[in-house]
């Protein structure tokens, strides 16, 4: 069985459940226990401890990038560096900012994180390739742009806060599920865009079909056109299930919902996903609590 908890994000599912602008996964795979990214860190450790999720029994812990809103509450989270490796994308280390109009905001991991990986340099695994963090648990390493669609109308995402070299983030990786039936995908926020991750997952599993796609797939400030193309080659992807979160954006969930029926999930903290993992028929199982 594998189980799939979200553990923090924008909004949550049942009663009494912190939320902030961030998202964190606890998957439970057999024996393994991996966290899939902390949220901007105030709740993690609470909502942690209402779902039974016991962080300090992680086999591994792993980032999408390096944006705060997902490295957040790494340093309540990786209280043992000793035994608990970190698995990131070198690049998740850098500094980086979002520049406008409105002036020049922070988006890089906290910097008591980044010191916590600076001391515990032995524990860190950078993903630069396809690397395993738990049996049959992938991360998917760097993920090459190939749609312009999706890169088109990029967010104003600098390395330098006077917004002169352009952040690509191509930190950027999602965690993937490998069972007997299919891939179950997990996406901090698909910055290489939603459709170009799913397809380089299926290139990477020889073609299996998507069991699931649940996490934040960056449409918030998606245009029409946009939407309208991904939704398009969403559906020919054919996953059984989505799920959108986080930076998905409200616009772009209810589109999502339309297009999907049967096959759309309302999620949020506190949603429950079960997969089992064998290739006799089955049906998977959802709820909002564990």
């Amino acid at each position: 069985m594998i189980r799939v908890t979200v553990i923090v994000d924008n909004r949550a599912m049942r009663a009494g459940l912190a939320t902030e602008h961030g998202l964190a996964f606890w998957i439970e795979s057999g024996a393994h226990r991996v966290l899939f990214d902390t949220g901007a860190g105030g709740a993690l450790r609470p909502n942690a401890a209402a779902l039974g999720a016991d962080l300090a029994a992680a086999n591994a812990i792993a980032l999408s990038h390096g944006h705060y809103d997902h490295t957040g509450g790494l340093v309540e989270a990786w209280t043992q560096p000793a035994s608990t490796a970190l698995f990131l994308h070198p690049a998740a280390l850098a500094e980086r900012y979002r520049v406008s109009d409105n002036g020049c905001k922070v988006l890089s991991m906290p910097r008591p994180a980044r010191e916590l990986t600076a001391q515990h340099t032995g524990a860190l695994r950078f993903t630069t390739q396809p690397t395993e963090v738990a049996p049959n648990v992938w991360l998917t390493g760097c993920i090459a742009r190939r749609h312009k669609m999706e890169t088109a109308h990029l967010e104003p995402f600098f390395l330098d806060p006077s917004g002169c070299v352009r952040d690509t983030i191509m930190d950027d990786q999602a965690l993937y599920v490998v069972t007997a039936t299919g891939t179950v995908v997990l996406l901090g926020c698909a910055h290489a865009g939603v459709v170009t991750t799913l397809e380089c997952i299926r290139e990477l599993t020889g073609n299996a079909p998507l069991r699931a796609v649940i996490g934040g797939m960056h449409l918030r400030n998606a245009t029409p056109e946009t939407l309208a193309w991904t939704i398009a080659q969403l559906k020919a992807l054919d996953p059984a299930m989505v799920a959108p979160l986080h930076c998905t954006g409200e616009a772009a969930t209810r589109v999502l919902a339309a297009a999907f029926g049967y096959r759309f999930r309302a999620a949020g903290a506190g949603s429950l996903f079960e997969f089992t993992n064998h290739t006799q028929p089955n049906q998977e199982k959802e709820s909002t609590s564990c």
